[in-house]
């Protein structure tokens, strides 16, 4: 996490600085969002029919009901 921490920091501060994103800071974005999924346990909200929701908030797999029914 601290390292995640220290590379969203870096690149919120390459934005500030150059009012642009490089392609190397989305490939860092999204292995911290891999990273937190899979340390936190979070997972995508599901319909009724068992579908990901796309559009929708992830949520704890420890909330996710749709299984329950």
């Amino acid at each position: 996490l601290l390292e995640a921490h220290n590379d969203l920091k870096n690149i919120l501060q390459t934005i500030f600085d150059c009012q642009d994103l490089w392609m190397s800071d989305i490939k860092k974005l999204e292995h911290m969002q891999a990273d937190l999924h899979r340390i936190f346990k979070f997972v995508p909200k599901q319909d009724d029919a068992g579908h990901r929701m796309h559009y929708a908030d992830w949520i704890l797999d420890e909330d996710d009901t749709s299984e329950d029914d």
